[in-house]
């Protein structure tokens, strides 16, 4: 039966230890998954060929996600719309993974992220100088003022100027928790330290790891 290519899209959910895996950790361990789940894989040509596999929006060490995305080029035979796959590649995932949903799309095709949000919940109340400190950058959100941190370059190995305002959308806090929305674009986004950075926070008043709870797709 002849065969067709599709551009599987499988979203997940990623929290606990499986947070901490880098970028290419999560790769290589969706590489393994959809092997042996036996989903028809497409490979690279050369001397060392690898899945067609892709994570579109790679997410920042220590970052839980609630709904994250995974594309597959594969070969389908027409009858296999790639819908029942699901079941297979959960089998697969180790703990602190789920797959929320199973999409096939014929030929390739490309997601790109346009806006994210992030949630930080402490494990305490804002005192009265966090509140303050987090009505000041509200008000730089509200009122698209410059706001510059220190980024590091890490190819440059130094830190540099970087105006956050360009990529920020929202902030909002109440109790112990700040949600941020951000912008992304062809030149970048924000990454999650830059944030923490600006909003004076730092990972030892963490209740839980940042969680990613929206991401907003184009597809081409």
């Amino acid at each position: 039966m002849q065969k067709q290519v599709y551009t599987l899209v499988v979203d997940f959910s990623v929290c606990g230890d499986l947070a901490y895996l880098s970028h290419q950790e999560t790769l290589k361990m969706f590489q393994r998954v959809l092997i042996r789940a036996s989903v028809p894989l497409t490979f690279s040509m050369g001397f060392n060929p690898h899945p067609r596999l892709s994570v579109p929006f790679p997410r920042s060490v220590g970052t839980q996600s609630v709904r994250d995305r995974v594309c597959a080029i594969v070969e389908f035979s027409e009858n296999d719309s790639g819908d029942n796959w699901l079941s297979s590649i959960q089998e697969q995932l180790p703990a602190d993974c789920s797959v929320l949903e199973v999409q096939s799309i014929a030929g390739k095709c490309s997601f790109h992220p346009h806006c994210v949000r992030y949630i930080f919940r402490l494990k305490s109340l804002f005192d009265k100088p966090s509140q303050e400190h987090l009505n000041r950058c509200r008000k730089q959100v509200d009122e698209k003022k410059p706001i510059e941190i220190q980024r590091y370059w890490a190819k440059k190995r130094r830190h540099k100027q970087f105006d956050l305002s360009p990529y920020l959308e929202r902030l909002n806090f109440s109790n112990n928790q700040i949600e941020v929305v951000c912008g992304i674009s062809q030149s970048g986004t924000v990454r999650v330290d830059e944030l923490m950075q600006w909003l004076n926070i730092v990972p030892e008043q963490f209740a839980e790891p940042v969680c990613r709870t929206e991401i907003k797709w184009r597809q081409n």
